[in-house]
């Protein structure tokens, strides 16, 4: 695996648990609902109907992982280095586009 890319931790972690997975198509549109069966939990989204399917259910998945990790019901761990190599990278990208915009912050 190359080194820029990292699997998704909320989706390995969702891997382990048991998730239903629905679509129903309706005109031009799909709404695909994710539901968990541990805690009943459900969530749904609503995508293009030509979206490809992995995509759809990747989004729902990352829907209910977001979900389930407000109720409490989920906790991803996340290695300090990995959250300082993030806090760098996003000082970095901070600080460059603060300095190419003129003073008054507003870039036409």
């Amino acid at each position: 695996m190359a080194e820029d890319v990292q699997p998704d931790p909320l989706l390995r972690e969702l891997a382990a648990r048991e998730i239903y997975i629905e679509r129903q198509f309706r005109g031009p549109y799909a709404q695909v609902r994710a539901i968990d069966a541990l805690t009943g939990l459900e969530v749904a989204v609503t995508t293009p109907a030509s979206a490809a399917q992995f995509d759809q259910h990747r989004l729902a998945l990352r829907k209910l992982g977001q979900c389930l990790m407000a109720h409490g019901h989920l906790v991803i761990k996340v290695d300090e280095q990995k959250q300082s190599r993030e806090a760098d990278k996003s000082a970095a990208v901070a600080k460059s586009t603060s300095a190419k915009l003129p003073k008054g912050g507003i870039y036409t």
